[in-house]
């Protein structure tokens, strides 16, 4: 979830206070959400269903969808609000603003103590930021507010508010507060706002409030993801907020980024290494929840590509239509000893491993037949050139954040990516954050996970196909050979029953070994054989491509850059315990990778997986 969007959520969840001014119990580390909240009942009878993860955007606020996206199944249809949440999910608070939200102070801050604990590192920018919201006054002990007789901490409500006015209307508080114009004006931001209460005579809420619903049904019903249910659905609730403080903030302008920014303390923005100017206007988003269709950043893109059932595009082995059809997603893992094994690892059809910072390799799993997998990861973040690997696949990117380079690839519009986090990092959406779940038996951060049935509600909320799109769909990437390639056809072939990739990936040390009983090489990782969590198989492959890759040092923290565009580098091709020199070319981001002898003849694959490792050049891989 970016700035802007958690940000309006905390604003949005204000507490709902009783006409007496106090306010509901507030259960053991929880927060009390509004109660106004649609119920689960009442979206059943809208929806035909009561699980949450299906529900369209389009009928709901966003304050709403928020909630529900990150509720855990056993809150569905309450009105308390886990301290989980805040610290599973809204993974990068800022502030928690005035209107009576309150959150268990002890709670939050021993997580943040024992998230930096098992960081074994340094600090990132989560931590920083949860850091910054702890020394937040607002939070911190829960401090009266500054009041003056026009301003509640420093925001101005004199467009709104007129203590003679209120006192004349509200005769009651005579005994209680007297003329006092800002002790008014705090009794009417903590209680009257809350209940609807008019604080001058220029301003109708109810009036203001119906105008800019007009305005979002209208949006709503325009909405991409209301007319991809197709006729005979309900229209959409059509409401900004079930909050009356979000319409009395929206009209004073309080959501902006310049007030944001002025409200915020400024030791929170510096160390979650924000920058201030790109808090933009919470009130600027399109029908579909995005950014201003002056700015558009769609993130569906409409029309599929019709694939016929036969053979696979990733391994020429026989797959039904069905499978056929349906995207693959390309999943971000870790080579960390401590993250071993990995979820779902063996049903990749394609495996890359690139280097990163910190002389660590990622890896990045091409997984086509993904929908029956109840555990995907562990899940680890994402970098640049890896956006560039998996476009030629058109898959469903799944990572858990990642890094500033990032922006402007990430977020592009044909980019279809769930994140656990900032999507890059510092900054972006979180596209399906609330899908992605933690373990128990491992340590964070080796313990996020997705599952199948989370993607795919992901994708029905964010409205991303789950079938080939059309454009960006190829139906070609290998030359699969028509029998079996052993590579006896060229008198070059070398010998390679064992491949050590430790020069390359020096931390992880992959390798493999030929087993020529199967006509497969078996993945190692850091000396053992590298398997597959649910099912403990060791993962093969028929085919394994280095390609060696121009790359360079982005900056002092030692991110990597590569070359993923290009014709001009070559590498190795493996196969049938034997080895061949190539040369590769990739034209364009969506462009297949394809790969040649040295004679120019593209090469024949082997039907089965591939592993592609991508190479530093100059770093060279051992067989024999």
């Amino acid at each position: 979830m970016n700035l802007k969007k958690m940000l309006s959520f905390i604003l949005a969840a204000a507490l709902t206070v009783s006409a007496t001014g106090a306010l509901p119990p507030v259960t053991a580390h929880a927060a009390v959400r509004n109660t106004t909240f649609t119920t689960t009942a009442q979206m059943k009878q809208k929806l035909g269903t009561t699980d949450a993860g299906t529900w369209n955007p389009s009928y709901l606020t966003e304050v709403e969808n928020t909630y529900w996206t990150f509720a855990p199944q056993n809150n569905l249809g309450s009105n308390v609000m886990t301290i989980d949440i805040a610290k599973n999910c809204y993974r990068q608070l800022e502030m928690l603003l005035d209107n009576g939200y309150t959150m268990d102070y002890n709670t939050l801050s021993a997580y943040c103590a024992e998230y930096l604990g098992k960081k074994n590192g340094e600090p990132d920018a989560f931590y920083s930021t949860m850091s910054s919201c702890l020394g937040n006054p607002y939070l911190l002990n829960r401090p009266a507010a500054t009041v003056t007789a026009t301003t509640y901490n420093g925001r101005d409500y004199s467009k709104v508010f007129d203590a003679n006015f209120y006192l004349a209307a509200h005769p009651e508080l005579a005994s209680s507060i007297g003329n006092n114009p800002a002790e008014l004006l705090r009794y009417f931001v903590e209680n009257g706002i809350s209940q609807g209460h008019a604080g001058n005579a220029s301003f109708n809420v109810a009036a203001y409030a119906a105008q800019v619903d007009a305005t979002v049904a209208a949006n709503q019903l325009a909405s991409s993801s209301y007319r991809a249910l197709g006729a005979g659905h309900p229209a959409p609730v059509g409401k900004y907020s079930y909050s009356w403080a979000n319409y009395y903030g929206k009209y004073l302008g309080h959501y902006s980024g310049a007030a944001l920014t002025a409200a915020a303390p400024a030791t929170a923005k510096a160390s979650a290494g924000i920058d201030p100017s790109q808090i933009t206007d919470i009130d600027s988003q399109g029908p579909d929840g995005g950014e201003d269709s002056s700015t558009p950043i769609p993130k569906t893109v409409t029309g599929a590509a019709a694939v016929a059932g036969g053979l696979s595009v990733y391994t020429n082995g026989p797959v039904s239509a069905a499978q056929a059809n349906t995207r693959p997603i390309a999943v971000m893992m870790p080579t960390d000893t401590a993250a071993q094994p990995s979820y779902g690892i063996s049903h990749a059809d394609i495996l890359y491993e690139i280097m990163e910072e910190g002389g660590i390799s990622r890896q990045m799993a091409i997984i086509p037949n993904w929908t029956g997998l109840s555990r995907i990861g562990n899940l680890r973040s994402c970098r640049l050139y890896y956006i560039y690997a998996a476009k030629e696949w058109d898959p469903i990117l799944i990572h858990f954040g990642g890094v500033a380079y990032m922006k402007g690839v990430i977020n592009g519009p044909d980019v279809n990516n769930l994140s656990g986090t900032y999507e890059y990092g510092v900054g972006g959406k979180a596209p399906g954050a609330g899908q992605f779940f933690r373990s128990s038996d491992r340590s964070a951060p080796h313990n996020a996970y997705i599952s199948a049935s989370g993607i795919q509600k992901a994708c029905v909320q964010l409205g991303y196909l789950t079938t080939p799109r059309a454009g960006y769909y190829n139906a070609k990437h290998f030359d699969f050979a028509s029998g079996v390639n052993d590579l006896s056809g060229y008198a070059n072939a070398m010998p390679a029953t064992t491949i050590d990739l430790s020069p390359v990936y020096p931390y992880s040390k992959s390798s493999f070994t030929y087993n020529a009983a199967q006509g497969v090489y078996y993945k190692n990782i850091h000396g053992k054989a590298q398997t597959d969590a649910a099912n403990g198989r060791q993962i093969s492959f028929a085919n394994v491509i280095i390609q060696n890759t121009k790359w360079s040092q982005l900056d002092k923290k030692g991110y990597l850059g590569f070359t993923m565009i290009d014709s001009t580098e070559d590498g190795y091709y493996f196969t049938k315990g034997k080895c061949i020199h190539i040369t590769w070319r990739k034209t364009g981001e969506y462009t297949p990778t394809r790969y040649y002898d040295d004679n120019g003849n593209e090469i024949k694959m082997n039907t089965g997986k591939t592993y592609i490792g991508i190479a530093q050049k100059g770093r060279t891989p051992v067989f024999r």
